[in-house]
């Protein structure tokens, strides 16, 4: 077959020819095309910010990315095969930037095809902040109750700062951190315990953070009482004498711990009159003895002294007296 004779072959009936071609290739794209599933995934981002910079506010965990491929290879894919990234190394100032989002492939992923991996958002608008740390106080969360009638004196933290790192501005805002529960119930003793730092802000980090040491001082709470209409004992009195007047009850007003004094019972010799030097009958100016406990502080009393009249007995309370002994 010469040349000529294969051309007007080609030439014959072309434009069917023509329609019978494209219709072949449509259908040939379109079984391709029914053999490509689509899905949506939702992968991790990752910030990264090994500069000067980081970032602050609210920024997203992750994006949601379009992909294309073949059905059986869509089994095959992994949530760690794609990563999104978005950088702020060479960011120096804060301010409010619009990033491009970075999408990251496994190399097995790279060599299937067809295969097509798409972003659903292409940037992400994030605010950053200059990189900051500084040294703050470590104080105690302290929770629960000290026995009845006792107080914390005062709680010593061991190492008392702590560094943070982080934005610029949260971190000059961070006046103090705080320690994890510090349990002080029913305590009456001094103490000590460890304990470690709350995570005050998810930006923050604390550099080098190691266990705390809280030292617990714990005392009894003062309290002051008053006691009223106390007898006065009377000491040493001649037995020929007798008192002659009506006396006094006294009051006074103790200060001590609330864990003695609170329930404390004030003893019947708690006041004394001692009158072993009057010998005659008549009226004399006595001092008060005041007996307490020495954990126990006198602060007011109603009398140093007490007037008493002392008169002899008569003839038949003495001979009473004397036969009572006998």
């Amino acid at each position: 077959m010469n040349t000529k004779h294969l051309l007007d072959k080609i030439l014959d009936k072309w434009p069917a020819k023509v329609i019978c071609l494209v219709i072949a290739v449509f259908l040939y794209f379109f079984h391709q095309a029914s053999l490509i599933d689509s899905k949506n995934l939702v992968v991790p981002l990752i910030i990264e910010e090994n500069g000067m910079v980081m970032h602050i506010g609210n920024v997203p965990g992750s994006v949601s990315v379009l992909v294309r491929t073949g059905e059986e290879i869509m089994k095959t894919i992994l949530p760690t095969d794609i990563t999104a990234s978005v950088n702020l190394d060479t960011i120096t100032q804060k301010g409010t930037y619009k990033l491009p989002i970075k999408l990251t492939l496994s190399e097995g992923l790279m060599e299937y095809d067809p295969f097509e991996v798409r972003l659903k958002d292409e940037t992400i608008t994030i605010d950053v902040d200059l990189k900051a740390s500084r040294y703050v106080p470590v104080l105690p969360s302290i929770v629960g109750e000290v026995a009845h009638g006792y107080e914390i004196e005062s709680i010593t933290m061991s190492p008392s700062t702590v560094e943070i790192s982080g934005p610029e501005s949260i971190v000059n805002a961070t006046k103090q951190i705080y320690t994890t529960r510090l349990n002080v119930s029913n305590a009456e003793t001094n103490f000590s315990t460890e304990t470690s730092c709350q995570q005050p802000n998810k930006l923050l980090t604390i550099v080098d953070e190691e266990p705390f040491k809280a030292t617990v001082s714990v005392k009894p709470k003062m309290m002051e009482r008053e006691f009223s209409e106390i007898p006065i004992e009377i000491l040493n009195l001649s037995e020929g004498l007798e008192i002659g007047n009506q006396l006094p009850l006294i009051s006074i007003k103790l200060s001590g711990s609330m864990p003695v004094l609170e329930n404390y019972i004030l003893s019947r010799h708690a006041v004394q009159a001692n009158l072993n030097e009057i010998k005659e009958a008549g009226s004399y100016e006595i001092p008060l003895r005041y007996i307490l406990p020495s954990n126990l502080q006198l602060i007011e009393k109603s009398d140093d002294s007490i007037t008493l009249t002392i008169v002899r007995k008569s003839e038949e309370k003495v001979e009473a007296a004397a036969e009572g002994v006998e």
